[in-house]
């Protein structure tokens, strides 16, 4: 494995579209399921999926090491411009969930509070045209 200060410099295996790639691990995605790598082939640094990427790196040949100072530079250039998706999210204040208010529980108005079914309910104070209408029942 080729580190300088912390970068990784490697191969990246998928067959035509094989490329030279670095890797930084201070770059963080935010998510420990993804990695950051640069792609030479690409020219950027892009997010790949730690279970499928991973498998397909290995260390540069002798015959590739030629390709590591190109690699490095290129990388290091493409780094200033980038961003990290992680560093991009807004900060969390606080750690506990806000609490919803407690809705203080309503007084039972004295009035209502001996009134049970079947007593005295004042219908008898509407008017005429709140009495509900009696209607003949149908005869078979």
């Amino acid at each position: 494995m080729v580190k300088k200060k912390g970068v990784w410099l490697g191969m990246l295996e998928a067959g035509k579209r094989s490329s030279p790639v670095a890797r930084d691990e201070s770059l963080d995605t935010g998510n420990p399921a993804t990695v950051y790598l640069f792609n030479l082939a690409k020219g950027r640094v892009l997010e790949y999926r730690r279970d499928i990427v991973e498998p397909k790196l290995r260390e540069l040949t002798e015959e590739e090491s030629a390709i590591g100072k190109e690699l490095k530079g290129a990388f290091e250039s493409s780094r200033e411009r980038f961003t990290p998706r992680a560093a991009l999210r807004p900060a969390r204040t606080s750690s506990r969930p806000k609490k919803r208010p407690v809705e203080p529980e309503l007084p039972v108005p004295e009035d209502d509070a001996e009134w049970s079914p079947g007593e005295d309910d004042g219908d008898d104070d509407l008017p005429e045209e709140f009495e509900p209408e009696e209607t003949e029942e149908a005869e078979d």
